[in-house]
């Protein structure tokens, strides 16, 4: 695996990376996991001001194994240091992105998050899109602490390739990371359904 050129916005770790290299890097992350959770987040922004504000999310930023740029902030933050990003990548790019390659691959998904119904309907978008992705999973977001356990295990038996994970940053990132080490999936990805 070639390594990473990061750029450091306000003390977070982003990948200088374009569209293709992301891609690229996705197909790695999933090849070399074996069900290990690997991370990507897309740190706009917003989420770096609350990274400043909040040392677990700040953490859990740089410590992802792909961090794309998503916003013309941070864009602009590359620039003013002399190391220019390569491309924007938003989030729903990165979202895309995923699919399109896992599409190629036979990777299958698992969607979490939302309000009940959302999950569902992201699904049936992303198949108008996307006919041959394999989504074997989705959850809404708003379940209660104590039916956690149960969500985990239904992912888990399922064992996806990707999760994406919609409760909102830095909710979804700190889902993540607290459950990473039980998490049967090779990456997850904080993500919002704007698709």
């Amino acid at each position: 695996m070639q390594e990473r050129e990061l750029i450091k916005i306000l003390g977070v770790s982003i990948d200088n990376v374009t569209k293709d290299e992301m891609g690229n890097r996705i197909k790695e992350l999933v090849e070399e996991s074996q069900k290990t959770c690997k991370m990507v987040v897309s740190p706009n922004t917003e989420f770096i001001m609350t990274a400043w504000k909040d040392k677990e999310f700040w953490e859990i930023l740089n410590h992802a194994d792909l961090a794309t740029p998503d916003s013309v902030g941070v864009s602009i933050g590359g620039k003013i240091q002399g190391r220019p990003f390569k491309a924007r990548i938003p989030g729903q790019e990165v979202f895309r992105k995923a699919i399109e390659v896992g599409e190629k691959e036979g990777w299958t998904f698992y969607f979490l998050g939302g309000e009940e119904g959302i999950p569902e309907k992201a699904r049936e978008n992303v198949l108008n899109d996307y006919p041959n992705a394999k989504i074997i999973g989705c959850h809404e977001g708003f379940f209660v602490a104590d039916k956690e356990e149960d969500v985990i295990n239904e992912i888990n038996q399922l064992q996806p390739n990707i999760l994406f994970v919609a409760i909102g940053h830095p909710r979804q990132e700190k889902w993540i990371a607290k459950h990473k080490n039980e998490l049967k999936v090779d990456l997850a990805f904080g993500q919002r359904w704007n698709f």
